[in-house]
């Protein structure tokens, strides 16, 4: 069978062309709008999410689906991203290796364990049919109060993050899998998810070069294939436009003065910071004209986005010349180039949660949790019966079923009701992942001999916002070990292996 990448750019019609530009979001039960979309519309990039990776054989049996689907099209080879960062963005958990978040790597300053972490990943996403990563991210963790990058981030030093990001990258490529530096030009710097609303930066150009921007200089040395543009508006540089939809941005910086060669890919069209700039029809060609080369549409969160509709608005934009030809041909051909790279292999199972790869998982797990100078205070086996578990982490439920004393933070209940189930209790146990319910739980009064347990999940600068007596703070850095550890070194009333 003919491969569709051999076929040349000017042989190729308007529709295919356009085709090359769209990464696309996997629906339930999808076969036959996936063939439609291969077939007919030639879109040859699609993207995994946590509806469609169960575990790792679920995804290996839908990647492999996929793979035969593309042959049969006559568009092979296809791209088929994740976002498989570890930590808090984790779309296939079951049945891989688990590793740290990117900040735990951060606190061990290894860049060697850096590269072997990535190296390990990239190969189990490679056996799994993935062929994309859209990882790592390049962001500084610089604002105490960022909601959605904290530990996804390798820290708050430019400079080490830069080295981590570098490492990370020849992890991925040793591992034959293709990789993205994200978000550029830095989503660190805000105090807004760019899911939910539109974070806005009032940093100057000059200030993204002492700090923003290293990490992403460093990923462009070591020759990043795609980086993914941040959907944030920077007004001292370009008070129209966020960075997707700046020109300034992706071709007067990225492209021009920092010399980047590769793919620029958006992120998410669906994420509700874009929503007051415009139609997404409109968006989407504006995102071509500003520099991206690649639109994703997930189809995972608003699905208030159609695939057909910003197809068919590109489509008119460069018939009526909107969008010039040669503009669409410099999309096109980089993405040609990047699909080239792919590595033709047969998906294998061998490999995939390796004991050996378990083991190197778990040692560095080991190193950053319990080389934490935090961790001399962990607590001594306590009684459950005498133990109340405030948590705003829904999975807890399921990891200590036989465990009665939780109690889901929400926003809405009153101080009362968190005081009548504290009282009677010799500790209080806080896993805590946001800090907007701090404010209830300091508005609590707790007795002088309750010992009270903080234990920060995601953010590691919560401990700087706390106004509690606490008796030990614990970051755990986003599960840099699984929860499920702690049913040893909690809950065994008889375990006398003193941890303090």
């Amino acid at each position: 069978m003919k491969v569709y990448m051999d076929m040349k750019l000017n042989k190729l019609s308007l529709h295919e062309k356009i085709g090359q530009l769209l990464m696309v979001g996997i629906p339930e039960e999808s076969d036959q709008l996936i063939y439609h979309r291969m077939t007919l519309q030639k879109i040859a990039s699609y993207i995994l999410f946590k509806k469609n990776t169960p575990n790792a054989k679920a995804t290996q049996s839908l990647t492999k689906r996929l793979h035969h689907m593309a042959a049969e099209a006559g568009i092979s080879p296809i791209l088929i991203a994740i976002d498989q960062e570890y930590g808090r963005v984790t779309r296939i958990d079951q049945g891989v290796t688990r590793f740290p978040a990117a900040y735990g790597f951060g606190r061990i300053n290894n860049p060697d364990i850096t590269y072997d972490a990535c190296k390990i990943a990239g190969q189990e996403l490679s056996d799994l049919g993935l062929n994309v990563n859209f990882a790592p991210v390049a962001d500084v963790n610089s604002n105490p109060d960022n909601p959605i990058i904290g530990t996804r981030s390798y820290g708050e030093d430019p400079e080490k993050v830069a080295i981590m990001v570098k490492h990370a990258i020849r992890g991925y490529k040793d591992a034959g899998i293709l990789c993205s530096a994200k978000h550029f030009p830095g989503h660190g710097d805000v105090a807004i998810d760019s899911h939910l609303a539109l974070p806005v930066s009032y940093k100057t150009l000059e200030e993204l070069y002492h700090a923003e921007l290293i990490p992403f200089m460093a990923a462009i040395s070591e020759s990043v294939p795609i980086i993914m543009t941040a959907h944030i508006i920077f007004p001292k540089m370009d008070s129209k436009w966020p960075a997707t939809l700046s020109p300034f941005f992706l071709t007067q910086l990225l492209r021009n003065d920092l010399k980047y060669e590769g793919v620029i890919i958006s992120d998410d069209l669906e994420m509700k910071a874009l929503n007051q700039f415009g139609p997404i029809t409109d968006l989407a060609v504006q995102m071509i004209l500003a520099g991206c080369d690649m639109l994703i549409i997930s189809e995972n969160l608003t699905h208030d986005v159609s695939v057909d509709n910003i197809y068919q608005a590109l489509v008119k934009a460069v018939q009526k010349n909107i969008i010039s030809e040669s503009r669409l041909n410099q999309s096109v051909e980089r993405i040609f180039q990047l699909r080239k790279t792919i590595a033709r292999k047969q998906v294998s199972s061998e490999m995939i949660n390796h004991p050996t790869h378990v083991e190197i998982s778990i040692q560095m797990m080991r190193e950053i949790f319990l080389e934490n100078p935090d961790s001399h205070h962990f607590p001594v086996p306590v009684d459950p019966d005498r133990l109340l578990i405030l948590t705003d982490v829904i999975e807890i439920r399921d990891i200590w079923p036989s465990l009665n004393n939780r109690i889901l933070l929400v926003r809405n209940q009153s101080v009362e009701t968190y005081q009548a189930l504290i009282s009677g209790k010799d500790e209080i146990f806080i896993f805590l992942s946001n800090i907007c319910y701090l404010d209830q739980l300091e508005a609590l009064q707790f007795s002088r001999h309750q010992k009270i347990r903080f234990f920060s999940l995601n953010n590691p600068y919560i401990q700087s916002k706390i106004q509690l007596p606490l008796t030990s703070y614990i970051n755990l850095y986003a599960e840099c070990l699984p929860l499920e550890i702690f049913d040893g070194l909690i809950f065994a009333k008889n375990n006398s292996k003193n941890q303090s």
